[in-house]
This record gives structure tokens, C-alpha cells and sequence, in this order.
């Protein structure tokens, strides 16, 4: 007996993958931390509208055209916010993007046809800005550990250009209506679409804070090294060789400001100018120096150090490792014990 071909369109399968990404994310992160609600709540909002594209483009149910167009312009408005969120407390002053989506609500309701070109401008704006806040690098996210920093901002520029490669779709979509009649749009949207909305979605599993705490007020960094600077870089030291502060792999930018009662900022400009490092650089390099000692005089294995000296994952260490030392941990500790130098 033969059975008919059930068909089913790329967006279905980004809609399981997405789902699957939900339970994932439910499973492994502390849903009591607003930025993971948030993080979560763009993987479901990326989930649903693969499902209402899936209905109206993979078997023609034009009724899911109205949902998917007032759901269109929530995920880039709630990543921005979600990354956001990594920096800093969302008062009420931050939540300003979110009366863009009330406006494309208006526009959708009022002026259907307007709502396409102003859906394209949404996910353009907030893809460029989510592109500028990742060019503050590592150190902006100071509620982050500060293992999970390098990560996640390479999460960040993978979803703006995602989020800028949709608003160039959707204009292509457009101009495919009004040049093609439409011809190519399943394509665009099966495809495409799909494509960017995955990568979106799978970058916003990345998102990961430790603390939520209040912002705190940032002076403007100044350039050149201060006297002040060189007195933070050895409080830090201190903390770390007495207190072994680097060996906590939830450590971030915001507790190492709070033990120095001082500003985020202050504590990052303060290394950056002083050494020349990233705030995370400026850590690790502590920790691989910690790991360093562990390998020359104890018979743990690599992994136990690796965790021991702060590193949430082994491959983060063994690249950190090589980054200081221009080797593996292996062939390190297989040079000293040969007496090799360094």
C-alpha cells in the first residue's frame, strides 16, 4: 500500500529545531534571571513565526498572514533588548524599542501596505544597533562571566548581520511583489528566512548572565594611563594571588567592580589602558598562569586544572592557553618535565 508524500517546508524544520533550542534552554539556564527569559522568549517568538510562515507559505492557510505580520517586528525589538540586558538593568528608560513595535502595530492596522517597508527598517535599525553595541567588546558585557564574553559577543555580531541579512530579504520580498508578482517569494521565505531566523535563534542560546543587579554610572574613559589606573591593576592582583578570585568561572566585570567599589567602567578603562587587554584577557591570563603552576607540580589531569583555575570548558583553556603561552597544555607540561625552557 502506498501512502501519500506528506510535505514539509524548510520553515517546519527550523520550527522543531527552535523548539528543541527552547527545551534546551529551559533546561540549562536559570529562568529566575530576566535576561534569560528574554533570550528564551526569542527563541519561542523565532519558533512561532517559523510556524505561522510554515502555514502560509508552505500550505497556503492565508489566515496565518495576519498573526505573522503583527508578530514580524517583536524578535529584532526583543534580542536587542535581550543583549541589552547583559550590560545592564532594563528601567524604564531602556525599553524605549518597544515603541517601535507598537508603531508597526498602528502602521499594520492602519496602513497595510506601509507595514512591509517599516518591518525592513526595523530589522535594519536594530541589526546595526546591536552591531554597535557589540563593538564595545567583551567588556560590555559586565553581567556575563567572563569565560562566556568572547562567545557571546560573537553571538551578537552573527545575529545583526542575521537580523540586517532579513531586513535585505524582506526588501527583496517586496520588490519580488511588485516587479515578479510574487514569483520568487516562497523561495526568499522558505530559504532565506529560515536561514537567518535559525542562526538568530541559535545565537540567542549563548545568552548568559550570572547577576542582575543595578547599573552603575559610568564616567567617560580617559586616554592616557592614570596613576589611579596602575593603583586598581594592583588591587586586582592582590585579590587575585590571596583570594583567588580568578578561579571562579562565574566571575564577571560587575563583581570584580563591586570588590574595588568602584565603577565598571573605571575597573575596565583602568585595564585596558594600563595593559592593553580586554577585562576577560586580563583574568585568563591569571588563570593560564594559576594553570601553569598546577601542571609543573601536580599529576592532575588537564581537565581538573583546567576547571580548577577558573575555565568553564576545556576548549576556552586550551585556546586561552595557547593564546599566553604558544602552546598546548600538554606540550607544556610535557616540556617542563624534560626541563625544556620556556
Amino acid at each position: 500500500m502506498l501512502f501519500p508524500m506528506i510535505f514539509v517546508p524548510l520553515p517546519l524544520f527550523s520550527c522543531l529545531l527552535l523548539c528543541l533550542a527552547c527545551l534546551w534552554f529551559l533546561r540549562t539556564q536559570d529562568m529566575r534571571q530576566r535576561p534569560h527569559q528574554l533570550f528564551f522568549g526569542v527563541i519561542l517568538l523565532l519558533a512561532l513565526q517559523s510556524l505561522l510562515v510554515t502555514l502560509r507559505w508552505g500550505y497556503a492557510l492565508d489566515w496565518a498572514r495576519w498573526p505573522s505580520a503583527f508578530l514580524a517586528p517583536l524578535p529584532p525589538v526583543v534580542v536587542f533588548l535581550a543583549y541589552r540586558s547583559l550590560s545592564t538593568q532594563l528601567r524604564r528608560k531602556e525599553l524605549w524599542p518597544l515603541a517601535v513595535v507598537g508603531m508597526t502595530w498602528c502602521v499594520t492596522a492602519i496602513a497595510p501596505d506601509l507595514a512591509d517597508g517599516m518591518i525592513m527598517l526595523t530589522y535594519l535599525g536594530f541589526g546595526g544597533a546591536l552591531l554597535r553595541n557589540a563593538r564595545r567588546g567583551q567588556d560590555g558585557l559586565v553581567l556575563s562571566p567572563l569565560g562566556d564574553a568572547g562567545r557571546i559577543t560573537r553571538a551578537m555580531v552573527l545575529t545583526s548581520a542575521a537580523l540586517m541579512a532579513s531586513g535585505v530579504i524582506d526588501a527583496a520580498i517586496l520588490a519580488d511583489f511588485i516587479l515578479q508578482g510574487g514569483r520568487h517569494v516562497p523561495l526568499l521565505v522558505g530559504v532565506a528566512q529560515s536561514l537567518s531566523v535559525l542562526v538568530i535563534g541559535l545565537c540567542a542560546t549563548t545568552g548568559r548572565v550570572t547577576e542582575t543587579d543595578s547599573a552603575i554610572t559610568e564616567p567617560e574613559p580617559v586616554e592616557a594611563p592614570t596613576d589611579e589606573d596602575a593603583q586598581i591593576i594592583e588591587r586586582l592582583e592582590k585579590l587575585f594571588t590571596t583570594e583567588l578570585l580568578h578561579r571562579d568561572e562565574e566571575l564577571t566585570l560587575r563583581r570584580l567592580a563591586r570588590r574595588l567599589s568602584l565603577p565598571d567602567r573605571r575597573v575596565s578603562n583602568a585595564i585596558n589602558r594600563h595593559r592593553g587587554q580586554s577585562v576577560s584577557q586580563f583574568v585568563n591570563d591569571f588563570r593560564i598562569k594559576d594553570a601553569c603552576h598546577l601542571l609543573e607540580t601536580t599529576s592532575d589531569t588537564i581537565l581538573a586544572i583546567s576547571m580548577m583555575s577558573g575555565f568553564a570548558s576545556k576548549s576556552n583553556f586550551n585556546r586561552e592557553f595557547s593564546r599566553v603561552t604558544g602552546q598546548s597544555p600538554s606540550k607544556w607540561r610535557e616540556g617542563r618535565r624534560k626541563g625544556a625552557p620556556d
